[in-house]
């Protein structure tokens, strides 16, 4: 049974979530329905309503990999498959993992923190010559997509 959350964050029900997911246009669709998401058990009502044994989540982002979810999960006692919700909280920040990682010598990749209001920012002749030629930048704890 797919439960969508929608682009305004909203997990949707079932049925809608199915037409969504067979191509209709999820905005045309939810503009068109009832709000009934709109007060605060919406999103629990969606997946208390379709008694699951275990929940599978396929998420990527936001309310999704942060851990969000996974409480959610455990305050409803629906078992998910998964990391708990201090993983996912943790590993969801970048640079809180990568400094457990370094303190408990688990080998990464280097790095560098760049903070917006950091005054003097690197440019790119000192990233290059720290990291290598080939870089990656993401938001420290947004999706990496996102970021």
């Amino acid at each position: 049974f797919p439960v969508l959350i929608s682009k305004k964050g909203i997990m949707i029900d079932s049925e809608t979530s199915k037409r969504v997911l067979f191509g209709e246009d999820e905005d045309e669709l939810l503009a068109g329905l009832p709000n009934k998401n709109a007060d605060i058990f919406g999103p629990i009502d969606s997946i208390r309503n379709l008694k699951l044994d275990v929940l599978f989540p396929s998420v990527h982002g936001n309310l999704g990999e942060d851990g969000t979810l996974a409480g959610l999960f455990r305050l409803m006692n629906i078992p998910y498959v998964g990391s708990g919700l201090r993983a996912h909280a943790i590993s969801f920040d970048k640079v809180i993992t990568k400094e457990l990682m370094t303190v408990n010598g688990i080998r990464n990749t280097k790095y560098i923190v760049i903070f917006q209001n950091d005054k003097n920012k690197p440019d790119w002749d000192s990233v290059s010559k720290q990291l290598g030629e080939v870089v990656f930048v993401k938001a420290a704890n947004q999706g990496s997509s996102v970021g």
